[in-house]
């Protein structure tokens, strides 16, 4: 049995796409192949978990004008011709794709070789990828329920978003533990700050800006992103050079933490980063209260604002829009958050009802019908 799976760019796509080839691979002796841009995160994470990798050149719908736009949308049919070449070679009988911009060649390569496709939404509103995928997909699965109106009933299935298993064993340790294990005190609350694997210039600058104010309250863990790491520093230094030792020592900055990762989510009393949905999926499953600071829209527009809402509507999180974020808004709102252990309570509980912890092995159960179905 051979499935060709695929998701890529950013950990948001792949981490979920790895869970369900494990789950595969793991429960069903699976024969794996991972699809990815020959430019994102998998070509480092894919083979990190064990599965032999192929790749494609994928072209970006990027979020400004850039030249890059225009060299992204040239390298499609490039893409688009090695995918078909590999689905050819690889004869899976299923391909699963997660979403991301090289999606879309591993889909249409699919529907080329006849091979059922099952489409996996992660955001509320589908992304031009999935938009373009969705008539071609055999069946779609959504992460969550507010997807469901944007496809064919009769195809889609709710059944939420495939979430590391790392995070999913953190659930045995409690917020004590991962905070001690971590080297964090128990006294004060700890905030998180994260911009997902690749950072987040303005959360970044907001959050040093407000750190004398927000460490006279709590401890801080911030993950800067790689590239943001050195800039992130400076402005931090140049915040703290006032300030005693002793509020000094709360505060951390780490460019980026995998491994790590889901030890700092489960410490964290509060959760302050960006509205991807991997990053939901994973605070829903830890029962973490989050404030979201949702990518704003741009070319493409951002399904980011519309997953933090439906957070906020079920008062799982506090959302502050991008252009609001301001230091003095930023503490007002985690302060009053983060000193109410009532508030605190109530948003983990809601968002832990939006969990569905059993998503990889619901996802990993219609990958092998759909295998089934096409062999009669």
């Amino acid at each position: 049995m051979r499935v060709l799976v695929s998701g890529g760019g950013t950990g948001g796509h792949i981490y979920p796409a790895l869970a369900v080839a494990k789950q595969l691979h793991e429960v069903y002796q699976v024969e794996i192949l991972y699809l990815g841009s020959d430019d994102g995160m998998e070509t480092e994470l894919a083979p990190a978990a064990g599965f032999p990798l192929a790749t494609v050149k994928a072209g970006k719908l990027r979020r400004y004008l850039s030249w890059r736009t225009i060299t992204g949308v040239a390298r499609v049919p490039v893409g688009m011709a090695q995918a078909i070449g590999i689905v050819r070679r690889f004869r899976p009988q299923v391909v699963f794709t997660s979403g991301g911009y090289v999606a879309v060649p591993a889909g249409l390569a699919a529907s080329f070789n006849r091979v059922p496709l099952l489409m996996h939404q992660q955001d509320v509103p589908p992304n031009l990828s999935n938009k373009l995928l969705a008539p071609l997909a055999t069946r779609i699965s959504v992460a969550f329920a507010d997807s469901l109106a944007y496809f064919s009933a009769r195809k889609t299935l709710h059944l939420g978003n495939p979430v590391r298993q790392a995070i999913l064993d953190m659930r045995q340790t409690s917020p004590q533990q991962a905070r001690s294990l971590l080297g964090y005190g128990t006294e004060l609350p700890l905030l998180l700050v994260t911009g997902g694997s690749q950072g987040a210039r303005h959360l970044n600058q907001v959050v040093c800006d407000a750190l004398p104010d927000l460490l006279a309250h709590c401890q801080v863990l911030q993950i800067s992103g790689k590239l943001l790491f050195d800039e992130t520093r400076k402005s931090a230094e140049r915040m703290l050079a006032g300030i005693d030792e002793g509020m000094k020592g709360r505060y951390r900055l780490e460019p980026y933490m995998d491994t790590e990762m889901p030890m700092a989510l489960q410490a964290a009393d509060l959760v302050l980063c960006r509205a991807g949905a991997a990053t939901l999926s994973e605070l829903a499953a830890l029962g973490k209260a989050s404030i979201l600071v949702p990518l704003p829209p741009a070319i493409g527009s951002s399904p980011q604002e519309a997953n933090a809402d439906m957070f906020g509507h079920k008062q799982a999180a506090r959302v502050i829009r991008n252009h609001d974020l301001k230091p003095q808004v930023l503490v007002e709102r985690v302060v009053s958050t983060i000193t109410s252990t009532t508030l605190l309570q109530s948003m983990a509980s809601a968002a832990l009802t939006l969990a569905k912890p059993q998503a990889a092995q619901e996802i990993a159960a219609v990958v092998m019908q759909m295998a089934k179905e096409w062999k009669h």
